[in-house]
């Protein structure tokens, strides 16, 4: 005799009021390969999937989140895919598994390397990224699903401070003025020495929403974050190549809201073709090296308002 379990997902619940997400978080699937300028790397994507839920059934089915991740994925075992195509897949299938719900996301990352050489010695380095994929799928009232995708970068680098050298400067004038040295030499002397000032590691992010007709190359995201910070941080450094990264940025001091600014103002000249109704979220967190808490900056916004803007 077969036993029939209860369903207590189906049940009407204690206090019917309607739920935006419930979903699982932090699901770890088997290595993928993504394609990065044109060819597949290696990342083992994690993967956080929710679905809304109505006020009239007391929780999701959570088991399927996790089978509908698996059956997607398992489509694209030993072919090249994009990760934000994968996140859309998803979204749907999703819908389709849960037939109570309306709206579903799904988040996505993944660590992958890129290639640069070292400042002075110029060695190889290998640096690691993280792309970022997010995609939510909505049931329309005619049946019919509508999809958005988003598709993202981000990486560390290195920020020095502009206020802290600014300061250290005027107290090595200060003291040049007690040896009697002329204002010229002075000037001079500052412009060929460098000039100390703290520094620390800051993450940057960009996170661009695609049109259903268009693709972005993650990958070109990479340069506009890394040139937007006072330098490149490196796995691999000879001393030759920590003394001129260090002189390097503090030649090169930059507030988070700096590296903000830059990262729009590269943005729109790198993608000079997109249209201004782009969404576009960037991000920078510095983790102070002379303070316990650390600053963010950050702007949500199109292409069309830094345009406006630049203009």
């Amino acid at each position: 005799m077969k036993l029939e379990l209860p369903d207590m997902h189906k049940k009407i619940p204690e206090i019917g009021l309607s739920i935006n997400k419930v979903g699982v978080v932090g699901v770890k699937m088997p290595i993928g390969y993504v394609t990065l300028k044109k060819k597949p790397v290696i990342i083992v994507p994690v993967f956080d999937a929710f679905i809304d839920l109505p006020s009239t059934q007391k929780g999701i089915h959570s088991s399927r989140n996790y089978e509908v991740i698996n059956d997607v994925l398992s489509k694209y075992v030993g072919k090249t895919y994009k990760l934000e195509d994968v996140c859309v897949a998803i979204t749907r299938e999703l819908l389709e598994k849960h037939e109570y719900a309306t709206r579903s996301e799904v988040r996505a990352k993944g660590e992958a390397l890129f290639k640069q050489r070292t400042p002075k010695t110029k060695i190889l380095s290998y640096e690691s990224f993280r792309i970022i994929a997010k995609a939510t799928s909505e049931r329309l009232t005619n049946g019919s699903i509508n999809t958005k995708r988003m598709i993202g970068i981000g990486l560390t680098g290195i920020t020095a401070c502009p206020c802290a050298k600014e300061v250290v400067k005027r107290i090595s004038e200060a003291e040049m003025e007690k040896l009697d040295i002329t204002k010229d030499k002075m000037r001079k002397i500052l412009e060929k020495i460098p000039i100390a000032t703290h520094m620390q590691r800051a993450y940057g992010s960009i996170v661009v929403e695609i049109p259903e007709n268009m693709e972005l190359e993650a990958t070109r995201l990479v340069q506009i974050i890394t040139n937007s910070m006072s330098s490149s941080t490196f796995e691999l450094l000879k001393r030759p190549d920590e003394a001129k990264l260090v002189i390097q940025a503090t030649s090169n001091p930059r507030f988070v809201e700096d590296c903000i600014r830059y990262m729009m103002s590269y943005f729109v000249k790198e993608f000079s073709d997109f249209p201004d109704d782009i969404r576009l979220i960037f991000k920078v967190r510095s983790m102070e090296s002379i303070h316990q808490h650390d600053l963010i900056a950050e702007r949500v916004t199109n292409l069309g308002e830094i345009r406006k803007e630049l203009s």
